[in-house]
């Protein structure tokens, strides 16, 4: 089965640091869907129609050669983005760390933040371009953890990158065992697996780690024993806080 990956374009210096994100990795094998979605300016009605994602030609489109997508669709609706990237069961939504600037001016959540917080599918939020080579996983365990280390595991170009397993100690995680469930989901990915213990509050505690190591990519569970309350696949310690 072919896997999907949504892109949420706002066309925003946020957005062009996300797709860059993207096509600096190699996608054989999966479809990318580029999803725009605005509300009318004048907020005037629509009509169902138009609220439904819908295949659009716009002006300037984004161009993926050469990074193996089997097809790539530019989809538009007349509706609140953070409702359109929930509107359909993708395998993984990429966006960039903030949202459009109409949801800005109203002083909501950013789109990142309300996705986070809502997430219908495992979600990327890039924060820097270029080829991933370090990944840290933060795993304890949990079922939430489990999945997010899953969709990593489903990821094409693992293959040869370098995925350091952190567990954090902190007296409600057998961390042995979580090591070892990240460590099975990851086994066939090509990807060199590498596992270390620390001790402490997991948030604190996986920043140091961050800080530390650097990774390219860090990958959370969206709740988990440990108190992480989001699910990123990040690229900074803005991810965890």
């Amino acid at each position: 089965m072919t896997r999907v990956l949504a892109f949420g374009d706002d066309r925003s210096a946020e957005a062009d640091r996300c797709w860059n994100w993207i096509t600096s990795q190699p996608w054989d094998g999966w479809r990318l869907e580029i999803v725009t979605a605005e509300p009318p300016a004048d907020m005037h009605p629509v009509s169902p129609e138009e609220m439904e994602l819908r295949p659009w030609e716009p002006e300037d489109p984004r161009r993926a050669e050469g990074v193996g997508f089997e097809s790539v669709e530019t989809l538009h609706a007349a509706i609140d983005p953070r409702l359109a990237l929930i509107s359909r069961p993708w395998d993984i939504v990429a966006i960039g760390p903030r949202g459009s600037g109409m949801l800005k001016t109203l002083h909501l959540l950013t789109l990142s933040d309300w996705l986070i917080r809502q997430p219908a599918s495992p979600l990327i939020v890039a924060r820097q371009s270029g080829r991933v080579s370090r990944v840290m996983v933060a795993a304890d365990g949990s079922a939430h953890s489990l999945r997010a280390i899953e969709t990593l595991s489903t990821l094409p170009w693992l293959d040869g990158v370098s995925v350091q397993v952190v567990a954090v100690e902190d007296g409600r995680v057998d961390t042995d065992a979580a090591i070892d469930q990240a460590s099975s989901a990851l086994s066939a990915t090509g990807a060199g697996i590498d596992a270390v213990t620390r001790q402490g509050k997991p948030t604190k505690a996986l920043i140091q780690e961050i800080e530390a190591t650097h990774p390219d990519l860090v990958v959370l569970g969206v709740r988990g024993h440990g108190g992480i309350h989001r699910l990123v696949v990040g690229l900074n310690t803005a991810a965890i806080t």
